[in-house]
């Protein structure tokens, strides 16, 4: 596998973030390795995000945890992993956060299946694509 690989050529993307510079940077690398801008479809809060998953059917969803800036303690993000495990949701959900501390175990516990940590985006991203293309 080489960066540039057209690997997610056939996904469509939930990327769920209420930071415009986080949807680019996410829509960035997700056209880097082959997702059409078509086929990316941008969530800015929970309940839009649910409401484009129960409409769109994303093929992956690419979710922040945290949407109140002023407090770090929010993790509104986990709930929509929940909720989108509990209407069968059965696809890769990818959790994304620049908190720190537990949260990486915090999203898994909560159904999500990888973990991106944003201080190091790109990194956790490649990673992410390893993890994705090895997985059965």
């Amino acid at each position: 596998m080489t960066k540039g690989d057209l690997i997610l050529r056939n996904e469509r993307v939930l990327v769920v973030d209420d930071i415009p510079k986080w949807l680019k940077v996410a829509r960035d690398n997700l056209n880097y390795y082959g997702c059409t801008p078509n086929n990316i479809i941008n969530a800015e809060n929970i309940e839009e995000a649910f409401e484009k998953y129960q409409k769109q059917k994303p093929t992956l969803v690419l979710a922040d945890i945290n949407f109140d800036t002023e407090n770090l303690k929010d993790t509104q993000g986990l709930s929509l992993i929940k909720r989108l495990r509990k209407n069968y949701y059965t696809n890769p959900i990818i959790a994304m956060s620049s908190l720190v501390g537990d949260i990486g175990q915090r999203t898994i516990e909560a159904g999500a299946d990888y973990f991106i940590d944003k201080q190091d985006f790109v990194k956790g991203f490649d990673n992410f694509i390893k993890w994705y293309t090895k997985r059965g």
